[in-house]
C-alpha cells in the first residue's frame, strides 16, 4: 500500500500547529501582562512605603524644630 497525504492531513496539521504556536503566544503574552502586574504592585508597596517614611520623618522634623524653639525661647 502507498500511502499519499491528502490536502485534508496537510490542512490538519497546519492547523494543529497554528493552535500551538498561538496557544504558545498567548501564553507569553498573559505572563508578561502578569509579570507587570507584579512589578506595579511592588511599585505601589514602595511608593506608600516612601510615602509613610516621609510623613514620619516630617513629624520627627517638626518635634525637633519644637524643641529647639522651646531650647532658644529660655
Amino acid at each position: 500500500m502507498s500511502e499519499t497525504v491528502g490536502a485534508s492531513e496537510v490542512f490538519m496539521v497546519g492547523v494543529g500547529i497554528a493552535i500551538a504556536v498561538g496557544g504558545w503566544f498567548f501564553k507569553r503574552i498573559f505572563k508578561l501582562l502578569d509579570d507587570g502586574a507584579e512589578k506595579m504592585q511592588h511599585l505601589e508597596v514602595d511608593i506608600a512605603r516612601l510615602k509613610t517614611h516621609q510623613t514620619e520623618t516630617h513629624h520627627r522634623l517638626d518635634s525637633i524644630e519644637k524643641k529647639i524653639d522651646r531650647l532658644l525661647e529660655r
